[in-house]
């Protein structure tokens, strides 16, 4: 990748059982063994704030009060996230502010008009745009059966659920910015896809610092 894109913003987004996770890591280990000063960073964050999040999951704080702990993760995270890109890293983000559109969108449905919308302005004075953005596309069925085994299963991880965050995630994805990506295959092709798409955007669309 060249130099001048390296200092750059990459979320990486889809429902349970997309692959994100994986495919991110896999593009973090490709660039580095490039070379590349990369960082990959990932919500809820490894904080105090990001535990709480997770707490609520648990404890049921309720559609709200959850949406508002994923925020407050948020504006901490991208405190971090600045640090890095002043330090001419690529920043890769595993889940972003569009899970948050996403899943909380769905959350928050008949508690809030156009929950999505909602969550957009209370993020847009602070939220720092990602110079892109991966959708790994996988139908709700696929993701429900890689996670079929998977222990301590949350509330989000279930198909009636994730059918209204797959939507979201599709009317999203109308948005400039957005890179979508067939999840269904291997993990490495998905992975080569991912930064082939990566690298055409940056080199595009550099951030300009």
């Amino acid at each position: 990748m060249p130099s001048h894109v390296r200092a750059a913003f990459v979320t990486f987004e889809g429902i349970d059982g997309s692959g994100k996770t994986t495919v991110s890591r896999l593009v973090r280990d490709a660039l580095e063994a490039r070379g590349e000063r990369v960082v990959l960073t990932a919500e809820p964050t490894a904080t105090w704030l990001g535990d709480a999040v997770r707490r609520s999951y648990d404890d049921d704080v309720g559609p709200l009060a959850e949406s508002f702990l994923f925020l407050a993760d948020r504006a901490h995270h991208i405190v971090e996230i600045k640090r890095l890109l002043a330090e001419g890293h690529l920043v890769l983000c595993d889940r972003y502010a569009d899970s948050t559109y996403a899943y909380q969108g769905a959350r928050l449905e008949g508690i809030v008009a156009e929950p999505i919308a909602f969550l957009r302005r209370i993020s847009e004075p602070w939220l720092l745009p990602p110079d892109a953005t991966v959708l790994l596309r996988v139908p709700v069925e696929v993701g429900m059966r890689r996670i079929s085994g998977r222990a301590g299963k949350i509330r989000f991880e279930d198909g009636s659920f994730l059918k209204k965050v797959a939507a979201n995630y599709e009317a999203l994805a109308r948005s400039k910015g957005f890179l979508v990506i067939d999840g269904t295959r291997a993990a490495t092709e998905v992975a080569t896809d991912a930064l082939a798409a990566i690298e055409k955007r940056l080199m595009r669309s550099p951030r300009t610092r």
